[in-house]
C-alpha cells in the first residue's frame, strides 16, 4: 500500500465506521440527513431551473445573463473554497494532533505533504462541489446540453477546486514561516472576516441590480456592450466557461472545449507542483515554528474583567462563576467574537436593502405590498434569530466539553445551569430581533397597528426560538467538538433548523390573517363580524400556544436528557 494512502487510511476507516455503525437511532438519523440533503438538492435544482428559464426567455439578453451567472458561480465557489482551505490547510499541516507521530514515522516530507494536501482539499471542497451539482444539472436541463457537457462541467469544476486549494496551501506555507502557526490561524480568520465584510458592503452599496435595468444606460447598444464585455482572459473561471458553453448551447467557440479543459488541468497541475516545491523548502521550518509556545502576555486588571465583575456582582457566587467563565471564553476565542463583525455587516446590508425598496413607486392600492413586505420582514427576522440561536445558544452546553462532569459535581442544579445558558444569549438575540423589526418596518412606513403587531409577534416568538436552541443543545450535545462552531453541524443542529423554521412559519402564518384584518379595520376598510372575530381569536390563541410550547417543553426535555445521561449526540 502506498505511504500516502497509509497516512489517509485512519481517516477513511473512521468515516466508514461512522457511516456503517448504527448506534442509537443511527439509521434513523442517517435516513433523515439523506432525505434532507435530497430535498435541498431538489429545491436548489427547481429554483435554478426557474431562474434560468426566466433569464433565457429574455430576447438577446437571456444567454448573455446565463453565461455571466455561470462565470460568477464558479468565481464565488473558488473564492469561498480559498477562504475555507486556508484554515483546513493550516490545521492539517501544522496544528493536527497526530502530526508529532507522523513526523517521526518513516515517511518522506513530500509524501506527508501530498497526503495532508489531499485531505485538506477534500475537507474544503466537498461542500462547494455538492451545492454546485444541482445548479449544473439545471443548466443542462434548461439548455438540453450534449452528453459531453456532463463530463466537462465536473472536470472544469474539479480543476478550479484543485487550483484554489493549492493556492491557499501555498499562502499557508509562507505565512507560517513568518508568524507562529496559532497566531497565523487567528490572523487569517480575522482578516478573512474583515475582508469579506468590506467587499460585501462595497458590492451592495454599488447597487448591482441596476445592471439589469436598461434605463440606467444611455441607449440599448451601451447596455448590451456592458453585458457582453467578457471577464479577464487570465481568470481560470473564464476558461471554464469557454470550455463548457459550446457543449451547453451547441455553438462553436474560439477553441475546442477540450483544449480549454486541457489548459485548466495543466494550470492546476502546475500550481500543485509549485506548491509541493514550496513545501519542500518551507514545511519543515514551518513545523518547527508551530512548536513554539505562545508569546502572549497576560493583561492584568483588564477592562473586560472589571466590567464582568461589576455586571455580575448581584448574582449568587456559583452562577456568577459560570457567567464570567462563559463570557471570558467567548471574548478570548477570536473564532467566536470575530463573528460579531460579520453579523454587523450582514445586519447593515439587511437594513440597507429595506431602505432602497422605495415602495412609493408602485401604484397605491394595486397590490398590498406593505403587508407583504411587513410579513417578509417578520419571517426574515425569525430566520436571523434562529440562525443566531443556532450559532450561539445551541452550542452553549456543548461548549463545556469533557469538563461537563464538573458542572454535575458543582453546587449548581442542572436547571439553573440551563437557565443561565438561556439568559446569557437570549437578551442579545432579542435586542437584534427587535432592532431589525422596528427599523425595517420604519423604512417600510407601515401603519401603527402593523408595527405593534410585528413587535408583539417578535416578542413572543424569539424567546421560544432561544429556548428551543438551548433545549435541543442539551438533548443533542457534542462534548467532543473541537470548537463551539462544530456543535451545530451535527444531527441536533439539523433538527433545530427544521423545527425552528416550521415553528416560525406556523406562528407567522397563523397570525397573518388576524393582523391584516386589524390593520385594514384601523384604516376604515371592512368590518368585523362575530364569525371573523371568533376565527381571529382562535388563530391568535394557536399562535400563542406554539410560543408557550417552545418556551417550556424543549428546555424541560433537554434538562431531562442531561439529568438522566441519555444525551443523543
Amino acid at each position: 500500500m502506498p505511504a500516502w494512502l497509509v497516512i489517509l487510511r485512519p481517516g477513511l476507516i473512521g468515516l466508514k465506521n461512522t457511516l456503517r455503525r448504527p448506534g442509537r437511532g443511527g439509521r434513523t438519523k442517517a435516513l433523515f440527513v439523506a432525505l434532507f440533503t435530497l430535498v435541498v438538492w431538489v429545491l436548489v435544482f427547481a429554483f435554478s431551473v426557474k431562474v434560468l428559464n426566466n433569464l433565457k426567455a429574455a430576447d438577446v439578453l437571456g444567454d448573455i445573463l446565463c453565461r455571466k451567472f455561470l462565470g460568477l458561480l464558479w468565481l464565488t465557489g473558488s473564492a469561498l473554497l480559498m477562504f475555507s482551505a486556508l484554515i483546513s490547510a493550516l490545521s492539517g499541516f501544522f496544528l493536527a494532533k497526530d502530526l508529532d507521530l507522523l513526523m517521526g514515522a518513516p515517511v518522506s516530507l513530500e509524501t506527508l505533504f501530498w497526503a495532508r494536501s489531499l485531505e485538506a482539499l477534500a475537507v474544503s471542497a466537498w461542500m462547494p462541489a455538492a451545492f454546485l451539482l444541482p445548479v449544473f444539472l439545471a443548466y443542462g436541463f434548461v439548455y438540453t446540453a450534449a452528453p459531453g457537457y456532463y463530463l466537462a462541467a465536473p472536470l472544469a469544476t474539479l480543476a478550479l477546486l484543485v487550483m484554489s486549494g493549492h493556492l491557499s496551501q501555498a499562502v499557508v506555507l509562507i505565512l507560517v514561516n513568518i508568524f507562529p502557526a496559532r497566531r497565523t490561524k487567528e490572523i487569517m480568520g480575522l482578516l478573512s472576516i474583515i475582508g469579506f465584510c468590506v467587499l460585501y458592503i462595497a458590492f451592495r452599496l454599488m447597487r448591482p441590480e441596476q445592471l439589469v435595468t436598461p434605463q440606467g444606460f444611455m441607449n440599448a447598444a451601451a447596455y448590451l456592450a456592458a453585458l457582453q464585455t467578457p471577464a479577464s482572459s487570465l481568470l481560470p473561471t473564464e476558461w471554464a466557461v469557454e470550455a463548457i458553453w459550446p457543449l451547453l448551447t451547441g455553438r462553436s467557440g474560439q477553441m475546442s472545449p477540450w483544449l480549454w479543459l486541457a489548459l485548466l488541468w495543466s494550470t492546476a497541475a502546475a500550481v500543485a507542483v509549485l506548491t509541493s516545491y514550496l513545501a519542500a523548502g518551507l514545511f519543515w521550518s514551518g513545523y518547527n515554528k508551530s512548536l513554539e509556545g505562545s508569546s502572549r502576555k497576560r493583561r492584568a486588571g483588564s477592562l473586560i474583567n472589571l466590567a464582568l465583575g461589576r455586571a455580575s456582582r448581584l448574582m449568587r457566587p456559583e452562577r456568577r462563576a459560570l457567567v464570567v467563565k462563559d463570557l471570558k471564553t467567548f471574548f478570548r476565542d477570536h473564532t467566536q467574537w470575530s463573528q460579531l463583525i460579520l453579523l454587523a455587516a450582514l445586519l447593515l446590508i439587511y437594513l440597507y436593502n429595506f431602505s432602497v425598496l422605495n415602495l412609493g413607486r408602485f401604484p397605491s392600492g394595486a397590490i398590498p405590498l406593505g403587508n407583504f413586505f411587513a410579513f417578509l420582514n417578520l419571517g426574515l427576522v425569525a430566520l436571523v434569530s434562529s440562525t443566531l440561536a443556532l450559532r450561539f445558544a445551541f452550542p452553549a452546553i456543548s461548549g463545556e466539553g469533557f469538563a461537563f462532569w464538573i458542572i454535575k459535581a458543582a453546587p449548581l442544579s442542572l436547571s439553573d445551569f440551563m437557565k443561565i445558558k438561556y439568559w446569557l444569549w437570549f437578551p442579545p438575540i432579542m435586542a437584534v430581533a427587535l432592532a431589525l423589526i422596528i427599523l425595517g418596518n420604519r423604512y417600510l412606513d407601515l401603519n401603527p397597528v402593523m408595527n405593534i403587531s410585528a413587535v408583539i409577534i417578535t416578542l413572543g416568538l424569539t424567546p421560544g426560538l432561544c429556548a428551543l436552541a438551548v433545549g435541543l443543545g442539551g438533548r443533542h450535545p457534542r462534548f467532543e467538538a473541537a470548537s463551539p462552531a462544530q456543535a451545530p453541524t451535527g444531527y441536533g443542529g439539523l433538527v433545530y433548523m427544521v423545527s425552528s423554521s416550521l415553528a416560525s412559519l406556523a406562528v407567522i402564518g397563523l397570525s397573518a390573517w388576524p393582523v391584516i384584518k386589524f390593520s385594514n379595520r384601523a384604516r376604515g376598510w371592512g368590518r368585523w363580524t362575530p364569525g371573523a372575530s371568533a376565527l381571529a381569536a382562535i388563530l391568535l390563541l394557536l399562535a400563542a400556544g406554539i410560543c408557550l410550547y417552545l418556551w417550556f417543553r424543549p428546555m424541560r426535555d433537554g434538562l431531562a436528557a442531561l439529568a438522566e445521561g441519555r444525551e443523543e449526540g
